[in-house]
């Protein structure tokens, strides 16, 4: 037996994703390794453009108005067409603000991103034609083209991510990011597909290998270190699951020449290595819990509510209010509803909570474990310094409502793929979290700079935790800089 404990150990020492995880941890006297400084003159774009690709424009929407509780109950189905697919990007993936800083202007996104900086890409299969989104256009580009159906009923929507987007800023921790923020881009476009009656699903019965070949990944040529990854698939259909036509792929042809991102960058080969093993081979199901879900009422709709979704740049020391904590606590439990319902989690990430400022909760650390929907109490106090220094020093961690620190025990991540599947995650749990908090009239702010073994070690007491990610909710600071556009308004502007 003993023997046997040994082995098992051995085998997760000897997990790639697990070693990335543990070789790129911050500590307080050491960060993980990046350059150490930010060379403007080479930041890759955030914008991906094929130039061979045919443009279909995408059409600004103007929605009926759906109330809050409709982001996570069924709605009444809409069509898939052009306008409805120009509605989904729009309230996921789109360019919806501008923020101006004397001579400095920036875009800002429906779906938010480490450091503003979007590692993603976002393709969707629809009738005969292979679409890349580009972004900064709001258009899709045709980068494939078959004379016959490459997919009966629905569509197929394919994430990805340049990794080295992040790594510029970030160095080797970049992958990290990169998985959180495909997190992100899942739980975001499932809202979206949900307010139009869509169901939206992970493909698990084919192996990733198979998967990336439908948008040409395999073909592809990239410039230095630009390599676009493979994270996941999903269907998307209204009442019957759609049906791939892979034979029609065999030999389809892809115009995948695109614009350079950066004139010159660095190559962090842990990211590229570690992204290798990621590859999913074998189906996947996730477990629910079968909770009823309640609704706390919001003065925003649901469009609202994604719409003005910002992190928030710091807090106010404000208390919130007992049941809205819980509220926006219960929201993030592993229900099949959106957006767990893509299946595509392990559903066996928790939470550590500091509790700062909520009314008729003492203050202290508390453990939320999200199988069994129960909020135990680690220890009372004033946490709001340490949760401040747990996360980079910054002071998110302290002057919020309260902070979260996602976590996972390594026992979970028994293959590789695994590990992906719980980044997704602790980035889906994230973005509930931002859009309870501009619900309830709050902001949010994910944290991907934190001290993980502060989390594991310090306060668990446990070495076989991993820590994914932190979040922090309350009042914010307002910032002046936000103008708002309508995403066909992007490509007219510079930045």
């Amino acid at each position: 037996m003993e023997q046997d404990l040994f082995l098992e150990s051995e085998k997760k020492v000897k997990m790639k994703s697990i070693n990335y995880h543990l070789q790129t941890k911050h500590y307080p006297n050491r960060f993980a390794k990046s350059l150490g400084y930010l060379d403007w003159e080479t930041q890759p774009s955030p914008y991906k453009t094929y130039y061979n690709a045919k443009k279909i424009p995408l059409i600004s929407s103007n929605p009926n108005i759906l109330s809050y509780e409709k982001l996570y109950s069924k709605n009444s189905p809409n069509p898939i067409n052009i306008k409805t697919i120009s509605q989904f990007f729009e309230y996921s993936l789109a360019i919806n603000t501008i923020k101006e800083y004397f001579t400095s202007r920036w875009a800002v996104r429906v779906n938010p991103s480490s450091g503003n900086l979007h590692p993603e890409e976002s393709y969707i299969i629809f009738e005969n034609s292979v679409f890349h989104f580009n972004v900064k256009e709001f258009c899709l580009e045709e980068i494939a083209k078959s004379e016959n159906k490459l997919v009966d009923n629905g569509m197929i929507f394919i994430s990805t991510s340049i990794p080295l987007r992040e790594s510029w800023k970030y160095g080797e921790r970049a992958l990290r990011y990169c998985l959180l923020d495909a997190g992100h881009v899942i739980a975001a476009t499932r809202f979206s597909a949900n307010l139009l009656g869509w169901n939206m699903e992970y493909i698990s019965e084919y192996e990733d290998s198979k998967l990336q070949k439908l948008i040409g990944l395999e073909k592809a040529n990239f410039y230095k270190n630009e390599d676009e990854i493979f994270e996941a698939a999903f269907y998307i259909y209204i009442d019957k699951k759609p049906k791939i036509n892979f034979e029609e792929f065999e030999n389809l042809e892809f115009n995948l020449e695109y614009k350079k991102l950066t004139k010159d960058s660095i190559r962090w080969d842990i990211i590229f290595d570690t992204a290798k093993v990621l590859k999913r081979e074998e189906k996947f199901n996730p477990s629910f819990i079968n909770e009823k879900i309640f609704f706390n009422p919001s003065p925003f709709n649901a469009f609202e509510i994604i719409d003005k979704r910002r992190s928030a740049l710091g807090f106010k020391e404000k208390f919130i209010k007992k049941d809205e904590f819980l509220d926006i606590l219960d929201k993030t439990l592993p229900r099949n509803i959106p957006p767990f319902d893509t299946k595509v989690t392990l559903n066996k990430v928790n939470l550590v909570v500091f509790v700062n400022r909520v009314d008729g909760i003492e203050s202290g650390i508390y453990f939320f474990d999200r199988e069994k929907n129960k909020l135990s109490l680690i220890e009372k106090g004033d946490f709001s310094e340490a949760a401040k220094f747990i996360n980079c020093v910054q002071d998110l961690g302290k002057d919020s409502a309260f902070s979260i620190s996602m976590v996972i025990d390594k026992k979970h991540i028994d293959k590789e793929y695994k590990y992906k599947l719980a980044m997704f995650e602790a980035g889906m749990i994230g973005h509930i979290l931002y859009l309870e908090a501009e619900a309830k009239g709050y902001r949010g702010c994910g944290i991907g700079c934190f001290f993980d073994d502060l989390v594991s070690i310090d306060i668990l007491e446990n070495e076989n935790i991993l820590t994914l990610y932190g979040f922090s909710i309350g009042e914010p600071v307002i910032d002046e800089r936000l103008i708002p556009i309508r995403p066909n308004e992007a490509k007219l502007i510079d930045f």
